[in-house]
């Protein structure tokens, strides 16, 4: 429990919750754009492999 409420303490902070300079977004999820696609593909690949196992 300590630990949760540590992370969210600094995910709280004001330095950590704004994206750095250069970029428009807010928060820590500022790369979602970018990531998004690979994220994507892994949920796709993971989810094919889970409906194979329980075919």
């Amino acid at each position: 429990m300590k630990t949760v409420l540590s992370m969210m303490a600094l995910v709280a902070m004001p330095s950590m919750a704004w994206a750095h300079s250069g970029h428009n977004g807010i928060g820590l999820f500022h790369h979602l754009q970018d990531l998004l696609p690979i994220v994507a593909a892994i949920f796709i690949v993971a989810a094919y492999m889970l409906w194979k196992k329980h075919r």
